[in-house]
């Protein structure tokens, strides 16, 4: 009986989870004195779980009992435990579709749970591009019949389907493309290749015709967009919709084996995960009863792969790239002793002859393995310094890769003794090919980008194949320092490849019986680089620091922006990430106030600090603007406003922020940056000693997810020049929260714009931005008025009253047409219109840096891109005269239902 209340219980908390965000409370059961105390539910909100990973989290910052004993997952996740203060699980793979995860938490007699949305990185949903909301009805859905799994194509019949629509003919309005997202290419018409069944409405191509598209087409992922539209018996219907495709044909086979060679075949059942960096693509393959595994249909990209273990999370791992004219490739990853995995009784019996090689990770591709390499003098660089003899309270782990794509991994095993206060962490990634990367200056970009936007060069593509490094330190309590990542990712935190991170971890408690193990790996891959190698280091000392009051010494050890902010709105990252082309683009998004501090989005904060019994009397934020990720010796510039003075909790080492208003800052000239970094410094008393931390030795604040560097955003209604151009309405705490290109492109434009989007890009649960739209959230895409016809852009042929005041001059000419008026001034005035905004949209549609643009449908379309009256005009459906359809329209012009009184603009604003 209790088992099923507590079930029931589970459900309904679940469902009164799902209709919003925060906490809440579970209703009692009726039979009350026979089920347990209702458990307090709430939700994990963090935007870097996601499928196909091992997830270490801790439990003090999920607000759970250091001491919790027992965890039961359910949903989407099937297996979690408890161990060193954190909660570990492993996520599926992905589904395409978001999935939902609890776990129930239990610390003695007291039960919690937590539910947690794990995001589908590449959703296969077919995606209805509904601007704004408003009274009318949502777009019908559409469905794509034939796609493979990942919506891969397969080369069978693709079908496309309204639903619920019938009759119109989509045939003669209707247009399709495949583009490459990355480089906003068009690869294939699909108009070309298909036809119109006015049986059902629908829109097919044949085995045949796909074959043929196949064929035109790269592997990779690419947006297949559709911009369905019919005026058949006077009835409109205009959508736009959109979804990611792939092309991919590469096979991944791979096997697990002991450090002797032998298969490993006592896991059978356990899980291996698969992540790509560029791709996104995570998959999960089971282990059989030899230690082999598969994946289909794997892209092109730099991957790791991970055995999922709970113990020790990450700590078997390695990275290999798939090429694109790989079909057949396979990898072997080998399982070090000492991890607590049980290789087989056939290895353990198995003894090594004196002097033999372990076995190593490999990848070969159709086949082969890796050419040879010989590196000539003139690219080897310098030796690196040694490192300082190790000790007794002192171990380095170094893994260096210098062969091509062979991975190198290093087992870290560290014993901390008896009685031992603290354990200090440093962990370094450097590759050196990255000291011959040349270092441009501001002014040299810009010469740069301007040459290539006057020539109309294309920028080169960003590099695939990277260099790789990963990290697992397993067994410091409540502490979770994994990651993994590619030498480009390093470049944007050092332009000279260098990554640091220095953590110092109290382990009085855990070491007050006992010693205490440390263990984990260190890993690193030389992939398709320019010969030089790359290492990735962990340090381990003892000691690294009294956490008592006696070290008169304040350090920040670490300071991170949170997200949903107190009002359960998601902030800094957008949730809804495009494909490159459309939605938003993926980063961490700050507004910097420069004219006034508005509270009306804000952002919570947490600092941690030790020692822990500090008097802290001020926390004052500073901002530094980087190149190219490089803070380039320049110290942050503080604000003098103490943080003290918002609402705020404090409990010794740390405090908390339910949310910030950002300060003010110095100048610094940080809108000429492409990034900046924040940092925290705190001033108080150590042993009434006055004391302030070191701005350099910590408290960088970083986002929940670990990155550091965030694109500011600024207000663009109040830059001189600009706030003439402002139209619409304002939204609280500001709408126009702009990139510092994305105000230069408006300062260099006569266009007048609105909604850009909100401060620190706020979104709602789902997504969407405050603002009302469904992308908006990245600081680079602008609503703007159409041009007039006269000159210019004003209200009411700008698109004013939605649209009414074009859609009355279109009738108005239609009319003189009909009745064959002469002169024909309103003829004369739209055929102006016309050719003014063809003119402004190719010109904008064809620069090198814009990604998509919306322009109306209904009227608008009718008469910019297809040349026609409307058929309910006096005229009918006829040409416009002097006017026929436009022809040569750029592919990322697109009609979109819900902008007849603005055009919207997207670009990317990455320097070329």
């Amino acid at each position: 009986m209790i088992k099923t209340l507590l079930t029931l219980m589970l459900l309904v908390g679940a469902l009164l989870t799902a209709c919003g965000d925060g906490d809440g409370v579970q209703t009692q059961p009726p039979d009350a004195a026979s089920a347990p105390a209702p458990a307090p539910v709430g939700r994990i909100d963090r935007s870097d779980v996601g499928p196909a990973q091992v997830i270490s989290l801790s439990l003090k910052e999920l607000d759970l009992p250091a001491g919790a004993d027992k965890v039961t997952p359910s949903g989407a996740v099937s297996d979690a435990l408890l161990k060193d203060g954190q909660l570990r699980f492993s996520t599926p793979g992905d589904t395409g579709e978001d999935q939902e995860a609890a776990f129930e938490i239990r610390s003695g007699a007291t039960t919690s749970v937590r539910h947690l949305l794990i995001r589908s990185p590449r959703p296969t949903v077919v995606e209805a591009n509904d601007h704004t909301p408003d009274e009318s009805p949502p777009l019908p859905e559409l469905t794509i019949e034939g796609l493979g799994p990942d919506n891969a194509l397969t080369g069978a019949p693709l079908t496309f389907r309204v639903k619920g629509l019938s009759a119109p003919d989509l045939n003669d309005f209707s247009t399709g493309e495949i583009v490459d997202g990355r480089t906003s290419t068009m690869l294939v018409k699909l108009k070309d290749f298909w036809s119109f069944n006015p049986e059902d409405s629908s829109l097919s191509i044949s085995g045949p015709a796909m074959q043929q598209i196949l064929g035109m087409l790269p592997k990779g992922d690419f947006e297949l967009g559709l911009n369905l539209s019919s005026r058949a018996n006077g009835k409109e219907f205009t959508a736009v919709y959109y979804a990611r495709v792939m092309k991919a044909d590469a096979q991944l086979s791979g096997k697990l084996l002991s450090q002797q060679g032998d298969p490993v075949s006592s896991l059978a059942g356990r899980k291996v995960l698969l992540e790509g960096i560029h791709t996104q693509m995570r998959a999960v393959a089971e282990l059989d009863a030899n230690g082999a595994f598969a994946f289909e249909r794997v892209l092109p990209d730099v991957y790791f792969l991970t055995l999922s273990d709970l113990d020790y999370p990450n700590a078997i791992r390695i990275s290999f790239p798939i090429y694109e004219d790989s079909t057949q490739a396979q990898v072997s990853m080998v399982v070090p002793p000492g991890l607590g995995v049980d290789t087989g009784a056939k290895t353990a019996a198995k003894r090594t002859p004196a002097g033999s090689l372990n076995a190593r990770s490999s990848v070969t591709q159709d086949g082969k393995g890796p050419a040879a390499r010989s590196i000539p003098a003139t690219k080897r660089s310098a030796p690196s310094a040694p490192l300082s003899a190790e000790g007794v309270d002192r171990a380095v782990f170094s893994a260096t890769a210098v062969e091509q794509d062979q991975p190198v991994n290093k087992k870290i095993d560290f014993m901390v003794p008896v009685g031992t206060e603290s354990v200090g962490v440093k962990i370094t990634v450097f590759a050196e090919e990255s000291l011959f990367y040349p270092v441009m200056s501001m002014a040299e970009m810009r010469q740069l980008a301007e040459k290539r936007l006057q020539s109309g060069e294309r920028p080169p593509k960003k590099r695939k194949y990277n260099d790789s490094w990963s990290y697992s330190v397993v067994g410091l309590p409540d502490t979770q320092l994994s990651a993994s990542g590619v030498i480009s990712e390093v470049r944007r935190y050092d332009i000279q490849g260098r990554m640091t991170k220095t953590m110092c971890v109290d382990v009085a408690k855990q070491t007050k019986n006992a010693a205490l193990s440390i263990s984990g790996s260190v890993g690193a891959t030389n992939i398709g680089d320019d010969l030089l190698p790359i290492t990735t280091t962990v340090e381990l000392t003892l000691e690294c620091r009294k956490l008592k009051s006696s070290s008169a010494k304040i350090e920040v050890s670490s300071a991170k922006f949170l997200s949903p902010n107190k009002n359960s709105k998601p902030v800094i990252s957008p949730k809804n990430i495009g494909d490159g082309t459309e939605g938003n683009l993926a980063g961490l998004y700050l507004s910097i106030p420069k004219g006034s501090s508005d509270n009306t989005n804000t952002i919570p904060l947490e600092i941690n600090y030790s020692p822990a019994d500090a008097n802290i009397t001020e926390v004052n934020l500073g901002i530094n603007g980087l190149i190219s990720g490089s803070t380039g010796g320049i110290p942050p510039a503080f604000s003098t406003v103490n943080l003290l003075t918002q609402n705020h909790t404090s409990t010794p080492g740390q405090i908390k922020f339910p949310g910030i208003s950002l300060p003010i800052f110095p100048d610094q000239g940080t809108r000429e940056r492409e990034k900046v970094a924040i940092t925290v410094r705190l001033k108080g008393s150590v042993g009434g000693v006055e004391v302030s931390s070191d701005p350099a030795a910590g408290g960088r604040v970083a986002f929940s997810d670990g990155r550091n560097e965030f694109k500011p955003l600024y207000l663009a209604g109040e830059v001189e020049g600009l706030s003439g151009q402002r139209y619409g309405p304002r939204d609280n705490g500001g709408d126009s929260w702009a990139t510092a290109r994305t105000i230069e492109k408006l300062l260099a434009s006569p266009y007048p714009f609105n909604d850009i989007s909100s401060q620190h890009v706020t979104q709602t649960s789902a997504g969407g931005s405050i603002l009302e739209h469904k992308g908006h959230s990245d600081g680079q895409q602008i609503d703007m008025r159409y041009a007039d016809g006269q000159g210019g852009y004003s209200e009411a042929l700008g698109g004013a009253n939605n649209g009414e005041y074009i859609k009355q001059l279109i009738y108005a000419a239609a009319s003189e047409v009909k009745n064959n008026i002469t002169p024909k001034p309103k003829l004369k005035a739209l055929q102006d219109w016309i050719l003014k905004n063809r003119t402004m949209l190719a010109f904008e549609a064809r620069h090198q840096k814009t990604r998509i643009i919306y322009i109306g449908d209904s009227f608008i379309e009718e008469a910019l891109v297809h040349g026609k009256f409307p058929s309910a005009s006096a005229a009918g459906p006829v040409a416009i005269p002097g006017w026929g359809a436009w022809t040569d329209k750029p592919w990322n012009v697109k009609p979109e239902p819900k902008h007849l009184h603005h055009w919207h603009l997207s670009f990317s604003d990455e320097k070329v």
